[in-house]
């Protein structure tokens, strides 16, 4: 009587862990079939039951079998089975992907600590998956743009997820993104954190080496600001874009900036060298001689440059710009003139007119390809805010140029609110 108690008792227990690992496997052959809400029913008991929740198959199983789930809610081509299961299911999508990704990472720590790897690609590539769905989840939040709060911890998320599976491409724009939602949130430590660990991580993005560049500019850090774009140079080598060529022009004003001319010299001879009928060479080109102060020679390459395109802002702009930026620099050397030197000054500033004038055409054009292009606005309202002052007109041009400022400024003040 006693054996027969025992082995009734074993049998139980026998029994019992079979069940758990009949489970186990229905819940795999109901995936494959598709039947995900009857495959979820089952792995999630198995994931709980004390003869299978330490496995690393139960919980691959499970993260395969939500990582197939989270698929089918996004399969606009599913089957009407599929559809009719995924409506059994009352979790939320992005929760459904939260628990798939916590479950590959359980079964793939459990299968290294155990020496195999039985599962550990199926989990790795199940996990990319689910590490990009939830990237999309950061993205529609990014994208309304009124919680960056919330858009910044789930762009975090999804970097550790990413760098966990080794997704070096998925990691680096998360990253990228975090730190755009720290921009807005105007914290500019943690947003430059970032794009400092984007280019450590060699990343191809341009804008970062750009932005880096421009807040060690604004630091006075000269080494640090020309090493940033090096690199940003460095990184676009094989760009088939002309990224590269935009990024060995911001090289070369830094250079000159730093007081570097022989080094911006060496990249504008090879610039002019390669230069052809490229517009962005071209403009590039025009844009250092600006900077050194050779408006003959910046006139030239822009000039090249709208033979080859006769619709594109950037020279039109680039002109606009050099005659402003000379300009400003000779009303630095008006003011600086004594006060009692009156007819000096008014000569100066007739010049300095003179070159703001030349200026304006170059803008207005901008602005008909390109209606709504801020910086020719802002310069227009500034050039018309100058010569509100002039006192080398008459009453009728003092209001015309006042009527030009107005409408520059409201124009402005509708794109800016």
């Amino acid at each position: 009587m006693k054996k027969s108690i025992v082995f009734a008792a074993l049998f139980a227990v026998i029994f019992s862990a079979s069940a758990q690992e009949m489970k186990v496997q229905s819940a795999y052959s109901d995936m494959k079939n598709e039947r995900l809400a009857y495959a979820k029913k089952n792995i999630d008991e198995a994931l709980v039951h004390e003869k299978t929740k330490d496995e690393a198959k139960t919980w691959a199983y499970a993260g395969l079998i939500y990582s197939q789930i989270v698929q089918g809610f996004n399969d606009d081509k599913a089957s009407k089975a599929v559809k009719k299961q995924l409506k059994e299911i009352k979790e939320p999508e992005e929760e459904i992907c939260q628990k798939g990704i916590e479950y590959l990472k359980k079964a793939i720590e459990l299968e290294k600590k155990a020496g195999t790897h039985e599962n550990m690609k199926n989990c790795n590539e199940a996990l990319k998956f689910l590490c990009g769905a939830e990237a999309l989840y950061a993205s529609k939040v990014y994208n309304t743009g009124n919680d960056y709060e919330k858009a910044v911890g789930m762009w975090a998320k999804v970097v550790e997820d990413a760098d966990y599976v080794n997704y070096k491409e998925l990691r680096d724009d998360a990253m990228y993104y975090q730190a755009d939602c720290y921009r807005m949130l105007k914290q500019k430590d943690k947003e430059f954190e970032l794009y400092r660990a984007l280019a450590k991580n060699d990343t191809k993005k341009p804008d970062v080496y750009l932005k880096i560049y421009q807040d060690n500019k604004d630091k006075s850090d000269t080494t640090k600001a020309i090493n940033a774009l090096k690199k940003g140079v460095k990184m676009t080598a094989n760009d088939t874009t002309n990224v590269n060529t935009i990024m060995r022009t911001e090289l070369a004003s830094a250079y000159l900036w730093a007081g570097k001319a022989d080094d911006a010299n060496k990249i504008l001879d090879d610039m002019v060298a390669k230069a052809g009928n490229d517009v962005t060479t071209l403009n590039g080109v025009a844009k250092i001689y600006a900077e050194q102060g050779n408006l003959p020679k910046a006139e030239e390459y822009y000039n090249k440059s709208l033979t080859v395109d006769k619709n594109q802002v950037d020279a039109l702009r680039g002109l606009g710009n050099a005659y402003f930026n000379k300009a400003l620099k000779e009303m630095k050397v008006a003011d600086a003139i004594p006060f009692e030197e009156v007819d000096a000054y008014n000569t100066k500033m007739k010049e300095v007119n003179a070159i703001y004038e030349k200026a304006i055409p170059y803008f207005e054009n901008t602005l008909k390809i390109k209606p709504n292009d801020l910086e020719s606005l802002i310069k227009l309202r500034t050039v018309y805010s100058v010569f509100n002052a002039r006192t080398d007109v008459d009453a009728a041009t003092k209001q015309g140029y006042n009527a030009k400022y107005q409408t520059y400024n409201a124009e402005l003040q509708k794109l800016t609110k």
